[in-house]
C-alpha cells in the first residue's frame, strides 16, 4: 500500500531525513516510534506531498506522492501532530464542513463517534473546547472518513487515559475494516498493543523494522548452573546466546516449551528465571538515552 526507496529529505546540510527504505501492507497497523527530530514527521509530510523530497520517492496507493499528491490525500486521512481548528464553528459545524470536502461522506459516523465514545457536546463551540476536546473532535473526523489509508501523528498525546483506550480501539476497528495505519507516537505501551510491525527511527535514518507477531513469542531465560555451564545448546530449541556472567546465562527463545523444558531437566540448573522483552527493551537498544523518559511513558 505505501513503499518508499532512498527516500530523504535535506534542509542545507542538515539531513532531515536520509535513504529511506519502508514498506507498508494494506491493512497492517504501522507503528513509528523515536524522539523529536528522529524523522517521524518529515517522512509522513514527505508521504503526504506536503513536502518535496531532495531524492528518492514515495509512493501511496499506487501513486506518486509528489507528482500525484492530490490522488495520495484524497485516499488518506491525517491528523497532524500540531492541531489548529476553526475555533469560530461548533463542532458539529466543522465536522460537517470537513465531511463536506469529501462530498459529505462520513458525517453520520463522525458525530456517532464525537458523542458516543469521545462524548462531545457539539453545540458548543470549538474555541471553547480544552485542547484534550480539540483532539477528540478531529480524531473522531480522521476515523469517520471514507478512505483506505489513516494516518496519525501523536493521535493520544493531549488525551485523558480513557480516551486513549478509546483511540486504541478505533485504530483496531480500523484495522479489521481493512484500512492500514500509521501510528506515530511516544508511548511504547500503545504502539505495543496495537501494531502489526514497528519502526524504529533516529536522526532521520530507519534503524529498524520489528514484526510484533514475532515478539509474541519471544522469552528471555536467565539460566544459573550449579557448576559449569554447558559450552553448546541444541539446535532444535530455538535458543539463542545472549550473555555468560559467570555459571549464569542470558538466553532468547522461541521454540516450544516442552523441548525447552526437558533440556533445563537434564542440565544441573539450580535458579531459572523466565520473562518477555517488551517493545521498550527493543527501543533501548537504539535509543538509550532517552531510556528513563520512556519508561516512565510507557508505564
Amino acid at each position: 500500500m505505501i513503499e518508499t526507496k532512498g527516500l530523504s529529505k535535506q534542509y542545507g546540510a542538515f539531513p532531515a531525513l536520509s535513504n529511506l527504505n519502508m514498506q507498508i501492507r494494506k491493512g497492517e497497523v504501522y507503528g513509528l516510534l523515536g524522539p523529536n527530530g528522529s524523522g517521524k514527521t518529515t517522512t509522513i509530510r514527505l508521504l503526504l506531498g506536503l513536502l518535496r523530497p531532495t531524492s528518492g520517492w514515495a509512493n501511496v496507493g499506487g501513486h506518486d506522492s509528489w507528482d500525484q499528491s492530490l490522488q495520495v490525500r484524497n485516499m488518506v486521512s491525517y491528523l497532524p501532530g500540531e492541531l489548529r481548528l476553526i475555533g469560530s464553528m461548533t463542532g458539529y459545524g466543522l465536522l460537517r464542513f470537513l465531511c463536506s470536502l469529501r462530498g459529505g461522506e462520513g458525517l453520520d459516523r463522525a458525530v456517532a463517534i464525537s458523542e458516543r465514545i469521545m462524548k462531545l457536546d457539539l453545540r458548543k463551540k470549538v474555541r471553547n473546547y480544552s485542547t484534550g476536546m480539540k483532539q477528540k473532535l478531529a480524531l473522531a473526523q480522521a476515523f469517520a472518513d471514507p478512505v483506505d489509508i489513516l494516518i496519525l501523528d501523536e493521535p493520544t498525546s493531549a488525551l485523558d487515559p480513557s480516551a486513549r483506550t478509546d483511540v486504541l480501539g478505533l485504530v483496531i476497528e480500523a484495522r479489521r475494516a481493512g484500512q492500514t495505519v500509521i501510528f506515530s507516537g511516544h508511548v511504547l505501551s500503545e504502539v505495543e498493543e496495537i501494531a502489526d510491525r514497528v519502526a524504529i527511527m533516529r536522526q532521520g535514518q530507519l534503524m529498524h523494522v520489528e514484526d510484533m507477531r514475532n515478539r509474541q513469542g519471544l522469552r528471555m531465560l536467565l539460566v544459573k548452573y550449579a557448576g559449569e555451564p554447558p559450552r553448546t545448546f541444541p539446535d532444535e530449541l530455538m535458543l539463542t546466546h545472549k550473555n555468560r556472567t559467570g555459571n549464569v546465562d542470558l538466553f532468547e527463545h522461541r521454540g516450544a516449551v516442552g523441548p525447552l523444558l526437558g533440556w533445563l531437566q537434564r542440565e544441573n540448573v539450580v535458579d531459572l528465571a523466565i520473562g518477555t522483552e517488551d517493545l521498550k527493551s527493543l527501543y533501548d537498544q537504539f535509543h538509550p538515552s532517552e531510556a528513563k523518559d520512556l519508561g516512565e511513558l510507557s508505564r
